[in-house]
């Protein structure tokens, strides 16, 4: 009975695939090549031999036949006979898995009329397909093989949360991002020998990646690592009705973690595109985009005043260093760089956005909440293994940089800190800033991570050897020479016991200045978190609860984080905090829950609050709630729409309360235009 139901519906995907090819002459079916080029679809090639069955692999085919298995009962087959129930599922399986309609019937060209494997097959795949997925958890093949970074905005991250949460990709790291599609690929596959294919989450999400990755599953496979293509090309409008904010320094910001990008009281639009490379050990990736930003609402000259005499800590500076002046329009280039793999260490230079901590709404060491920087960055894409005895502490992950900081026009110098600097101009060197981490999981369930950035040289003092090995000094700040503004951040996930692959909690203590004294919850800001990525009876729902804090009690002075001395303009790059958009003195949190229809289509309802110490510019709070649909067609066109309202109380910049509402629409496209191996 189950061949039965297989043939019917592979035969009915099959000639209704046909039916809706190309119109040709005499009703010819199309050649070969014509077949080829028009079942050409986004991710892949079909002049890759290596990625012959991955489209029609367990991931995408054998879960819809286990499904068909799981919906189709004798009365449906009464009710219409064996078309019928061919046609219901096939428009069932086009809803639930995300294809355009009609358009699963279009890639049934590409299948094979009859299965490579058996449908009463092991739910890991046909015979052979555990060991293909060990192998390509090895990716032994890839040592020497370049692969540029997914983009911290990319919906592969959410998947692969959801996935994490689940148990089903215990090498992958929860805190170091972002990761190489190479690196992805791998996961998936570690994700493809771990999964439930009984449950109703993971075949979906599994499918939607097997499509997005099967090039790089290609190259795993053996498939030489030659590559070009435009990846995207993406137009956003956003509407702002009402009075932003975009300050986090000193008060808060409407719109948080989009790689700095400027926005007003107005119309804001944004026209990019990306593009990316490889060739062997060789890498490129290019993103850029045209951005256009309406005028911030203008402080009142008491609000500039008490922000220009504000500085307990030294960081008095003149009104204005992180703000707009009317609008922008600007050529923005996002992210650009180029990497080499060597031995699964991949030196990368460029701009580049990064991404530390297992938080998902906030990250208090590194964030997308600023523009990235240009660096210097060697990373460990692939997870390494340790010898002997220390391989107790399971997969290792490490990321290092070294970059320069934009938008900086003060500094502190001399034993005073004298301000010393010009709204006009940036100094000119600018300070730098290092970083690195790394994160171990002795455990699939555990995950213990460390980081540590520093702010060093600039203007005044010069970058040299001796400048960064003074960055090292265990004398803390209590010594002449200042060995630079350092922070260091630990982090863990855990998968809670009993309920292993239902909810997964996870922190971050984030400390400033002379962060080892054991004093954790007294100089330590934190974001606990919570992450259900599936609830009780409604599986198709996750919940994600995340608190926030930075208004810690005792600290040795106001708005202690993110604040210097030496650094006034403190932990920032061109004006936006490089770190949570919480501030320097704030207590918040986020609650967001996704809705997903299928692995990358979703919407999500969010809440977020957060309330600043009355002590800190008279203080006050920000709340609002707003609405996320993102969406994707078979056909490589993503789109998203959000809104968003907001209520803002800040007795310093308005005496009332006051509102905003943010409306914004993406059209994102995927194009097939590829240059690749054969």
């Amino acid at each position: 009975m189950r061949s039965y139901y297989a043939t019917v519906v592979l035969a009915g995907i099959t000639c209704a695939g046909l039916g809706q090819s190309p119109p040709a002459s005499n009703n010819i079916v199309p050649s070969e090549p014509q077949v080829q080029q028009n079942a050409e679809g986004r991710g892949f090639s079909f002049h890759s031999q290596n990625i012959r069955q991955d489209r029609l692999r367990p991931s995408a085919l054998e879960f819809m036949m286990r499904d068909l298995e799981r919906n189709t009962d004798a009365s449906a087959q009464e009710r219409g006979g064996a078309n019928a129930v061919g046609e219901e599922t096939m428009a069932r399986f086009e809803s639930q898995y995300g294809f355009a309609d009609g358009d699963l019937a279009f890639r049934a060209m590409e299948l094979p009329t009859v299965l490579p494997f058996p449908i009463d097959a092991n739910p890991a795949g046909p015979p052979g397909a555990l060991q293909e997925n060990s192998e390509r958890e090895e990716s032994s093949r890839t040592k020497f093989k370049a692969s540029s970074y997914v983009p911290l905005d990319s919906w592969i991250y959410s998947a692969f949360d959801r996935l994490a949460a689940m148990g089903y990709v215990p090498t992958g790291s929860a805190t170091v991002r972002p990761w190489t599609r190479l690196e992805c690929a791998r996961l998936l596959a570690e994700a493809h020998e771990n999964a439930d294919w009984d449950d109703e989450v993971s075949p979906p999400l599994l499918a939607a990646l097997d499509l997005e990755l099967a090039h790089e599953t290609g190259v795993i496979d053996g498939a030489r690592n030659i590559e070009a293509q435009v990846d995207s090309v993406y137009g956003r409008s956003t509407t702002i009705a009402g009075a932003p904010l975009r300050d986090s320094f000193h008060f808060g910001q409407t719109l948080a973690d989009d790689f700095g990008r400027p926005y007003g009281h107005g119309e804001n639009g944004i026209t990019g595109a990306s593009v990316r490379a490889e060739a062997g050990a060789l890498a490129v990736y290019l993103r850029g985009e045209y951005q256009y930003a309406a005028a911030m609402p203008a402080y009142s000259q008491a609000a500039q005043q008490a922000i220009a005499s504000f500085g307990p800590n030294g960081d008095a500076l003149p009104f204005g260093w992180n703000m707009r002046n009317g609008v922008t329009s600007r050529i923005r280039m996002l992210e650009a760089y180029a990497a080499v793999n060597f031995a699964n260490w991949q030196i990368c230079f460029g701009q580049q956005g990064l991404w530390w901590g297992p938080d998902r709404t906030t990250s208090l060491i590194l964030s997308n909440n600023a523009e990235a920087m240009p660096m210097l960055r060697f990373a460990r894409v692939r997870p390494m293994k340790m010898p002997g005895i220390l391989n107790a502490a399971g997969p290792v992950y490490f990321d290092f940089f070294f970059a320069r900081e934009g938008g900086v026009h003060y500094v502190g110098l001399g034993p005073s800190f004298t301000l010393y600097g010009s709204a006009a101009k940036p100094l000119n060197p600018p300070p730098y800033i290092w970083g690195a981490t790394f994160s171990i999981k002795p455990s699939p369930n555990f995950e213990f991570g460390f980081g540590h950035t520093v702010i060093f040289a600039g203007y005044g003092r010069p970058l040299n050897f001796k400048t960064f090995l003074q960055t090292f000094s265990a004398l803390g700040n209590g010594q002449a020479v200042d060995p630079g503004k350092r922070a260091e951040e630990f982090n863990l996930t855990y998968h809670l016991p009993g309920l292993r692959r239902t909810v997964e909690a996870y922190t971050e203590m984030f400390a400033w200045d002379d962060p080892i004294e054991g004093k954790f919850f007294a100089r330590y800001a934190m974001d606990p978190g919570l992450y259900m990525p599936r609830l009780p009876g409604i599986k198709k729902m996750d919940l994600r609860m995340e608190g926030v804090y930075t208004n810690l009690p005792k600290l040795v002075g106001l708005a202690y984080f993110y604040s210097n001395a030496h650094y006034p303009q403190g932990y920032t790059n061109y004006g936006q905090i490089m770190g949570g958009w919480i501030g320097r003195q704030g207590v918040g949190g986020q609650v967001s829950s996704s809705y997903w229809l299928t692995g990358h289509t979703k919407a999500t309802a969010s809440y977020r609050r957060m309330t600043v110490d009355k002590s800190f510019l008279q203080g006050g709070d920000l709340s609002d709630i707003s609405g996320t649909m993102t969406w994707i067609r078979g056909s490589g066109v993503e789109f998203s729409a959000m809104g968003q309202f907001e209520r803002w109380k800040f007795p310093l910049l308005q005496s009332g309360v006051q509102s905003n509402f943010t409306a914004s629409f993406e059209m994102r496209v995927h194009p097939n235009a590829r240059v690749g191996s054969k």
